[in-house]
C-alpha cells in the first residue's frame, strides 16, 4: 500500500520536479544564437531540426512558444511528454511503431496553421545521427522553411544513452546555431548542416 503512494507520488511529482530542476539548470547557462535573424524572416513559422542528443538547450530556449514536437508512446516518452507540456510544447504522441502516419497527419496540421514545429531526425530510437525520412516528408506537406540547428556546450556530461545525450553543466557556455532554410531535401545536405 506504502509503495504504491509513493510510486503514484513520484509518478504525479517526477515531471514537476524535472520541469523546475531543467528551468534552474537552464538560467544558468550562457547562451548564444547565431542565425535567429533567418528564422524572424518566416515570422517564426518554420520546421526546427536538431539531433536527439541535443535537445535538452532548444527545449529550454524555446520554452513557451507552442513549438509542436512528436513525442514516443513509450514509457520514458510519457514523461518526457509530460514535462514538454508543462514548458510550453504542443505535444503529438506516436513513433514509426505505434501511431506513426496519425501523428504526422496531426504534427503536419499543426505546422500548416503556420506554427513553429520541431522534428529530432534521428529520433526516438536512432541510429544516432542519422537522417529518417520523416523530417522531409514533413518539410513538404506543411511547406514549412526547414532549419538545422547545430547546438554545442562548452562543458557537459554525456549519459550511455544509445544517442550519448547531453547534458550542458551549470554555467556552461552554449551556442546554437540556426542554418537554413535548407533547400536541397537531402539526408547528406540536413546531415552536414547538422554536425558540421
Amino acid at each position: 500500500m506504502i509503495g504504491s503512494l509513493i510510486h503514484s507520488f513520484l509518478w504525479f511529482s517526477g515531471p514537476f520536479v524535472l520541469t523546475i530542476l531543467i528551468l534552474i539548470l537552464g538560467h544558468t547557462w550562457r547562451i548564444s544564437f547565431r542565425g535567429w535573424e533567418q528564422v524572424l524572416k518566416y515570422d517564426n513559422s518554420v520546421l526546427y531540426t536538431f539531433w536527439h542528443e541535443n535537445m535538452l538547450p532548444v527545449l529550454f530556449s524555446h520554452k513557451k512558444r507552442g513549438v509542436g514536437i512528436i513525442v514516443s508512446l513509450s514509457p520514458d516518452g510519457e514523461l518526457v511528454a509530460r514535462i514538454l507540456k508543462i514548458l510550453g510544447y504542443k505535444v503529438f504522441r506516436g513513433d514509426t511503431e505505434k501511431r506513426g502516419r496519425k501523428v504526422m497527419k496531426e504534427l503536419i496540421q499543426y505546422g500548416k496553421g503556420n506554427k513553429e514545429i520541431a522534428i529530432t531526425p534521428d529520433g526516438p530510437s536512432g541510429p544516432r545521427r542519422e537522417v529518417k525520412r520523416g523530417v522531409f516528408v514533413i518539410a513538404r506537406r506543411t511547406e514549412l522553411p526547414l532549419f538545422a540547428v547545430k547546438i554545442e556546450a562548452g562543458r557537459c556530461f554525456r549519459f550511455s544513452s544509445w544517442d550519448r545525450f547531453m547534458l550542458p553543466l551549470p554555467f556552461s557556455k552554449i551556442k546554437i546555431s540556426i542554418r537554413g532554410p535548407i533547400e536541397k531535401l537531402d539526408s547528406e545536405v540536413l546531415k552536414e548542416a547538422l554536425s558540421n
